[in-house]
């Protein structure tokens, strides 16, 4: 009897547990998150409305019941050839498959499937764009993961290194890609120690003996293009872009966009526990390795031209706080690109965002 009321009793905080995890998944990943990522916009709206359901799935499920559709136009439009067609279905389907994997901070079975699987899609629609092909990087410890995606018109004089932060990596950045290679601009997306692949199925964490891992995604951009190249890092990987550009003369622009300067345990559970994750430690070693993270006028430097890019609605990195990253480089050379209302790296702004920015890359690294 004891025990049946137990479960009775635990029934009720079991569904209260997952309302409130998909609430913070509905904070986490906004509509203009996922339009960001590539999901069409009436996809993402109707995950969000079905989410806000009392009857909801888990979020992760809703996100691949609507790949799987998308997988499906695809497999229709590849027998039809409709390669144009197909190739939008496949992205669409790596880009929910992307959102689901967002339901898990940490590592797991299913978090590795999904992302497989978003992976897999990707490369799928990717054989039919001759500009965007599979990337892997062999490294002492371990393989590094990603994606090159090159400009249709002409042969790459320059090249930038895109990177992402705590949950975001690799594909989901296509539209960034897209923007540079049309500018004529050789494109990497990279997956570095702590993300993605490199961590998920190549087992290879963040510290600071990997830190200098990053430079082996900039050496394939630096071998079609010489040395000019630059890094563009988006949410935490704005750190990892500073880092790289502190540490490698080769880098001549550096884009920073929505990272934290002042390293600190965050207060919300989804960035603790994904900051766990990249570094591969419990939550009592994440301060030390946060710290080992930190940079300092006194130890770093950024010879570079640098981009701040910053939103006042951003509530990871609170607006002004980035340009403390100025302060690591040349007056003359550092910019700030701000919108007021912009989210967490600008989702709400994407097109511009990349147009922008893309337009600085190219100005800095082809003139």
């Amino acid at each position: 009897m004891t025990n049946g009321d137990t479960l009775v009793d635990q029934a009720p905080l079991a569904i209260n547990e997952q309302k409130k995890q998909l609430e913070a998944l509905r904070r986490a990943v906004p509509v203009t998150r996922m339009v960001d990522y590539g999901v069409p916009l009436g996809d993402a709206l109707n995950i969000h409305a079905r989410s806000a359901s009392d009857s909801a799935p888990a979020w992760d499920v809703l996100c691949e019941q609507i790949a799987q559709r998308h997988l499906e136009g695809a497999n229709e439009a590849d027998i039809q050839r409709h390669a144009v067609t197909a190739q939008q279905a496949w992205r669409a389907a790596s880009a929910l498959l992307q959102c689901a994997q967002l339901a898990f901070n940490r590592d797991g079975p299913r978090k590795l499937e999904l992302y497989e699987r978003a992976h897999a899609a990707f490369a799928r629609g990717a054989r039919d764009v001759s500009h965007a092909e599979e990337l892997t990087v062999s490294t002492p410890r371990g393989k590094l993961h990603g994606w090159v995606v090159r400009p249709t018109h002409c042969v790459p004089q320059a090249a930038v290194l895109v990177l992402g932060g705590l949950s975001g990596w690799g594909s989901v950045y296509f539209d960034m890609a897209q923007a540079l290679a049309a500018r004529g601009l050789l494109a990497v997306l990279g997956e570095g120690p702590g993300q993605g692949l490199t961590r998920m199925r190549s087992g290879l964490h963040l510290d600071t003996e990997s830190l200098p891992l990053f430079k082996a995604l900039l050496d394939v951009a630096a071998i079609e293009c010489g040395n000019r190249v630059g890094v563009w890092g988006n949410s935490f990987g704005g750190l990892f872009a500073a880092h790289v550009a502190a540490n490698d003369p080769r880098v001549k622009a550096v884009c920073i966009n929505g990272a934290p300067f002042a390293l600190t345990v965050p207060s919300f559970r989804t960035a603790r526990e994904q900051m766990q994750a990249v570094f591969g430690v419990d939550e009592d070693a994440l301060a030390e390795k946060l710290t080992a993270l930190a940079m300092s006028t006194a130890r770093h430097r950024i010879d570079g031209a640098m981009l701040v890019v910053e939103g006042g609605r951003d509530p990871m990195v609170p607006l002004g706080e980035q340009r403390a990253f100025l302060e690591l480089g040349r007056p003359d050379r550092s910019h700030v690109l701000s919108w007021e209302d912009g989210e967490h790296t600008i989702y709400n702004h994407a097109a511009a965002r990349n147009a922008l920015v893309a337009d600085w890359f190219s100005d800095w690294l082809l003139a």
